[in-house]
């Protein structure tokens, strides 16, 4: 394992062992929730403690890298703790990613050991891996009375989290206990954390924002609602989660926050939220705008936090207002958590002045440790100084008009920032290039007026375009890369657009796309799936490529989804249930669901 040291001073233990002695002084509170399950402080304690001792029975050492994989609930937080209390640093595999991404992992990362649920165990049925299954009342007798969690020091690993990579293969960023640590003490001032607050788990443990959100519960005492799949997807469901158990810190993404203030504007309920924090991706102004204008700035407070996986979740903090979203045209991200620095460098390594865009660099105890197995790549984006001082080069561009106020530009490079997720389109444009009869494919990011960013694939076809060679490569990639990477739409072309220099036009490939179409649809008769999917396309801004694919797969958003609900109503005025969706969401679902609704409307 590649890793940089960096010293931590107020290092107050092992995140399990802090978490340990809140247990010890608030046994019966509630630590986490699931639906209608929930487990106290000191029975956490108990069940993560029985999985450790059975991990360090099997003879997993301090430092080992565990592979975790389970759906979202009460068990996968018992996980994380059983593994961390035997010493180990987590590594959060999703459930839904395809098997090729899955196996890239496994293998990359050396695992010896995987904690999952037993339905999930198959997926890990190889030479030389070690499948624990685990269940709650599992290693009932594994754990002596006298047992205690292996204490670690700040430079220990916590966790490993795989991200996007340049070089078309995502690598494993290692984050130590200490960085964890610091991120909330450093944080403390600003938010005022309290075992009365109440937060949502809302987003994958395989994504770092997680580690915001189950931690800033679990350090204080605090309650950790994890939220459904199936929640995170349908606004409405999640807002009344919100309301219903009282939560008092929400963490979400520009886009996430964008289907919340939908559902807010139109339900205006009690909130109990202290505060919103904004992260992942550029900020959306105009919704964060419309909140302010709505809600005020002060109870509950919207913040914008910038940040990485390599830089420990966070790295600043801006208190948002009206105020602030028109002091530039970027997004505001404010002044570093105080134990980092932000310096903004030319290609040069050079400072630039005030109000002029540089790389943003950061320093400090945040910084993580490094990519695993990949001493090469550590070397060239986490930068040591003739001090020793750890600086991770993010990529990022920004820019500061005073010296202390920082604004968010965009990527140095061409990766994309999407919905939280960074994804590097050469990964994406290999796997398609990887068909037959496809070449020279350029993924951008598309930005329908009035409509949500998606990505689109746009490729050299030899045999023309048909629908289903476009469904194949689409299907190709869905195979291979996790949902948050693959395009919503695959353009076919018989040559790309190019530019005074040679060069692909993405200018042109976008306006391209975008151009409204002006041959008439003749499914968009008077028969409602023709309206239906008039509909969809008006909502998403492009065509729907197979009406059987999954919504959300498909690079539809939960905003999307309440728009076309509100859409449907207008026009055909019919009311749409989403428990309906239960099971999954598609084109066709949605047309039956609306022919269900007229024919109950005309035999009443």
């Amino acid at each position: 394992m590649s890793t940089i040291a960096n010293a931590t001073p107020g290092f107050r233990g092992g995140l399990h062992e802090v978490f340990r002695r809140r247990a010890g002084a608030l046994p019966s509170r509630t630590a986490v929730e699931f639906d209608d399950e929930s487990l106290t402080y000191q029975e956490l304690d108990t069940l993560s403690d029985r999985l450790a001792g059975s991990l360090s029975a099997r003879g997993v050492q301090p430092g080992e890298v565990i592979g975790l994989s389970f759906p979202r609930g009460i068990d996968m937080v018992v996980a994380v703790l059983g593994v961390l209390k035997a010493g180990a640093a987590y590594l959060p595999i999703d459930a839904d990613h395809p098997a090729p991404r899955v196996q890239h992992i496994v293998e990359h990362s050396r695992l010896r050991c995987v904690v999952a649920d037993p339905k999930l165990a198959g997926t890990f049925d190889q030479h030389g891996l070690t499948v624990v299954a685990y269940e709650r009342g599992s290693f009932a007798g594994d754990a002596s009375a006298d047992w205690t969690p292996v204490p670690v020091s700040a430079d220990a690993p916590a966790y490993v989290i795989y991200t996007s990579g340049t070089t078309g293969k995502p690598h494993g960023v290692v984050v130590r206990h200490g960085n964890v640590d610091r991120l909330f003490r450093e944080t403390e001032g600003w938010f005022g954390f309290s075992q009365d607050d109440v937060w949502t788990l809302f987003h994958s443990i395989a994504f770092d924002f997680s580690v915001w959100e189950l931690w800033g519960a679990l350090l204080h005492g605090g309650k950790a609602v994890v939220v459904p799949a199936a929640t995170t997807r349908t606004p409405e469901r999640f807002y009344e989660l919100a309301v219903d158990k009282g939560v008092t810190i929400l963490s979400q993404t520009p886009t996430a926050f964008r289907a919340f203030d939908a559902v807010d504007a139109r339900r205006g309920a009690d909130l109990a939220l202290r505060h919103v924090v904004l992260g992942g991706e550029a900020l959306d102004k105009d919704v964060a705008a419309a909140w302010l204008t709505r809600r005020g700035d002060s109870r509950p407070r919207l913040v914008n936090m910038y940040g990485i996986t390599e830089t420990t979740v966070h790295v600043t903090y801006r208190p948002l207002t009206l105020d602030v979203l028109g002091a530039s045209e970027h997004s505001p991200i404010g002044v570093p958590i105080p134990d980092l620095t932000i310096r903004l460098l030319d290609d040069s390594g050079q400072p630039v002045p005030h109000g002029e865009v540089g790389e943003i660099h950061v320093s400090g105890p945040g910084v993580a440790a490094g990519y695993l197995h990949d001493a090469e790549l550590t070397a060239a984006r986490f930068v040591r100084s003739d001090s020793g001082e750890a600086t991770y080069r993010t990529g990022d561009l920004g820019v500061t008009y005073d010296g202390t106020e920082h604004f968010f530009v965009g990527r140095a490079d061409t990766q994309i920032k999407l919905h939280g997720y960074r994804i590097d389109p050469r990964e994406v444009e290999a796997v398609a290039d990887g068909h037959p009869e496809i070449s020279g494919s350029v993924v951008l990011k598309v930005s329908p007026a009035g409509g949500e960013a998606h990505l689109v694939l746009f490729s050299l076809s030899r045999k023309g375009s048909t629908p289903e060679l476009r469904e194949a490569v689409l299907t190709r990639i869905r195979e291979s890369l996790p949902a948050y990477a693959c395009p919503a739409q695959c353009v076919l072309l018989a040559e790309h657009p190019r530019n005074h220099n040679g060069k692909v036009d993405h200018d042109a490939l976008r306006a391209a796309y975008l151009a409204p179409d002006p041959s008439p649809r003749p499914d968009a008769a008077d028969d409602h799936a023709g309206q239906v999917r008039a509909i969809w396309e008006q909502v998403l801004g492009r065509p729907v490529a197979s009406s059987s694919t999954d919504f959300f797969e498909g690079g539809g958003t939960s905003l999307d989804l309440i728009r076309i609900m509100q859409e449907t109503k207008k026009q055909l005025s019919v009311e749409v249930d989403l428990g309906a969706f239960a099971d999954g969401l598609s084109l066709d679902v949605y047309v039956d669901h609306v022919g269900e609704q007229f024919a109950s409307k005309n035999r009443s």
